[in-house]
């Protein structure tokens, strides 16, 4: 398992000097790749944009796509356009941007309709409609910790490998591992491949805890 450290406006200039790592940018910050990590994720922003009480429109669709386009690489998960903690919504971006032509290789995301829930009816529904869109998929529910995890541990393992036994290749826990413990208990879930949090750099010292973490975990991933 991959754990991928959010872009930090505050310290990128040394962070991105640091080997390995796989990293996240939210747009429309701009990516770069030298990190020469595992992945690299390109996050639609939808849970920025949730925080100011907005969502994707298809003005934003639009941008996305061109951003997409110019910064994918071969190693590249890009976030289809999301809806935080709206499925349906969620689900008719996707075909909307299907519909408009906008860039292919995309990564659906499973959201969840309340925090610290797991509706697994409404999950599977999702992941079979995402088949024939993506063959890479996140599951969003950050508020989830990883003891609560555990205590659906039956339930989320199960959704991930009906996910791979769809066709999908890489799952993505967007908004998981919130300290060492957490990402320990988030570890026991199978059939994850990645996950990431802005934990690392919530306490002003980033370049300090992503150390902390490597090392914690080193043996973990």
């Amino acid at each position: 398992m991959q754990y991928v450290f959010p872009h930090c406006s505050a310290k990128e200039n040394e962070i991105k000097k640091i080997q390995g790592i796989s990293r996240l940018f939210a747009y429309p910050a701009k990516p770069h790749f030298e990190n020469n990590g595992q992945i690299v994720i390109l996050d639609s922003g939808a849970y920025g944009l949730s925080l100011q009480g907005k969502s994707i429109n298809e003005k934003y669709m639009k941008n996305l796509s061109e951003h997409y386009q110019k910064f994918h690489q071969k190693n590249t998960l890009c976030i289809a356009p999301d809806v935080y903690l709206n499925p349906c919504q969620s689900m008719m971006n996707m075909r909307l941007w299907n519909k408009k032509g906008y860039f292919k290789d995309v990564t659906a995301v499973l959201q969840c309709e309340k925090e610290r829930f797991v509706d697994l009816p409404s999950l599977f529904y999702q992941a079979k409609f995402y088949k024939d869109y993506a063959n890479t998929i996140c599951f969003s529910n950050p508020n989830l910790n990883g003891e609560q995890a555990l205590y659906f541990k039956d339930e989320l393992e199960e959704l991930f490998k009906y996910c791979k036994s769809l066709g999908f290749i890489w799952i993505h826990n967007l908004g998981a591992g919130w300290d060492i413990e957490d990402i320990k208990k988030w570890k026991k879930i199978k059939h994850l491949d990645s996950m990431d949090s802005i934990a690392y750099y919530n306490d002003g010292n980033a370049l300090e805890n992503l150390k902390l973490f490597r090392e914690a975990i080193k043996d973990e991933f």
